[in-house]
C-alpha cells in the first residue's frame, strides 16, 4: 500500500510533463542574454493545460512579489515565451531549451526548475521558495 501511495504522485508528475510537452517546437528568437541581469524564464506551447498555465501565473507572481524594486528597475525579469511563436527559436536553442521549462538564467548560468516549478504549481508560498532558493544559487 506505501508503494502506491509512493509510485502515484511520480506517475502523475510524468503524465502532467508528458502532457505538456508532446507539442512539436517551431520558434526563433532575437533576444540576448544579459550576463548581470536575472532572467526567470518559462517556455511553453500554445496548448497548455491548467497546470501549465498556473506554473506561470505563480512563476510570474513569485518573482514580481519577491523582488518588487528589481523587477521595476529591469534587474530581474519575469517571460513567458511561446515555442510555436518563430522569434523565439534562437533563444530557446541558446538555452537548450525545446519543451515545457522554467528556468532561472543570469548570463551563461542557468538553472532548470521545471520538475519544482510543476510541483509547486498551484503553492505560491512554495513557488516563492523555490524561486527564492534558484535565484541565491544563481547568484553565487
Amino acid at each position: 500500500m506505501k508503494r502506491i501511495f509512493t509510485f502515484f504522485p511520480v506517475l502523475t508528475l510524468m503524465l502532467i510533463t508528458l502532457s505538456c510537452s508532446g507539442q512539436t517546437n517551431k520558434k526563433e528568437n532575437s533576444q540576448a542574454i544579459n550576463s548581470s541581469k536575472v532572467n526567470v524564464y518559462y517556455f511553453h506551447f500554445t496548448r497548455r493545460c491548467e497546470t501549465c498555465k498556473a506554473v506561470e501565473a505563480n512563476a510570474k507572481k513569485a518573482v514580481e512579489e519577491l523582488y518588487p524594486a528589481e523587477v521595476k528597475s529591469g534587474s530581474y525579469t519575469f517571460t513567458s515565451i511561446n515555442l510555436d511563436e518563430a522569434e523565439y527559436k534562437n533563444l530557446a536553442e541558446k538555452l537548450g531549451v525545446g519543451g515545457q521549462t522554467l528556468l532561472v538564467v543570469r548570463g551563461d548560468k542557468k538553472i532548470d526548475i521545471t520538475g519544482e516549478g510543476f510541483m509547486n504549481a498551484r503553492d505560491l508560498d512554495k513557488m516563492k521558495d523555490e524561486i527564492r532558493a534558484t535565484v541565491e544559487k544563481i547568484l553565487l
